[in-house]
């Protein structure tokens, strides 16, 4: 008899990797779209300096994701939940060692924001499997600073037009609007990032 016991995660593995080929594509015509877009008119372009230098504004960003999303506890939210904050969506994995790198500053930016309208939402694309221990990373690695959020379809990260590479982090303004991405890890606690948040709480 044949021993289907690795089937499942096979499955998952195969399904998983589609998508994120499929996130790779699509934000691949993301990048050349905006290449041969205008420039910047937003004015965060300026901020792309020091930490943030890879940071990037987009003049057609594709619109806030309307995907669900799940707490630890199961409890079912959105982006849209967070409406009036400047929302800071981070898109980690426990295998991701540039998201572990960077997850202490975003921990340390909730904080510093503390008692104004700034949200870091750090949504983890780990399986099913793997929940439970990225619950216990993000609450030691950002000090307790962060809520944990899951989404293993990695719906968000394809509707965001996020490249196949995590970190992403992508910046919004209070209406919902994308004011600013950055592929790959940063520090977000840093004086160029305070300048960039700062703008983004005075609009």
């Amino acid at each position: 008899m044949a021993n289907t016991g690795d089937a499942k995660p096979q499955s998952w593995a195969l399904k998983t990797g589609l998508v994120l080929a499929l996130i790779g594509l699509a934000g691949f015509l993301y990048v050349v779209s905006s290449a041969l877009s205008k420039p910047d008119e937003s004015g965060y372009g300026r901020f792309a300096v020091g930490a943030l230098k890879t940071l990037q504004v987009q003049p057609k960003a594709p619109p806030q994701s309307t995907r669900t999303f799940q707490s630890a506890d199961g409890f079912t939210s959105s982006l849209a939940a967070f409406r009036g904050q400047v929302l800071v969506v981070n898109l980690w994995a426990t295998w991701c060692a540039p998201c572990v790198e960077e997850m202490p500053t975003l921990g340390a930016l909730q904080r510093h924001y503390t008692g104004r309208p700034l949200k870091v939402v750090a949504i983890s694309l780990d399986q099913p499997r793997h929940k439970e221990r990225a619950i216990k990373d993000l609450a030691k690695l950002s000090a307790g600073a962060l809520t944990f959020y899951h989404d293993p379809s990695a719906g968000i990260a394809y509707d965001s037009a996020a490249g196949a590479g995590m970190p992403t982090t992508i910046i919004y303004a209070k209406d919902g609007r994308e004011i600013a991405r950055l592929a790959g890890a940063a520090d977000w606690n840093s004086p160029a990032a305070h300048a960039l948040f700062d703008a983004a709480l005075a609009e």
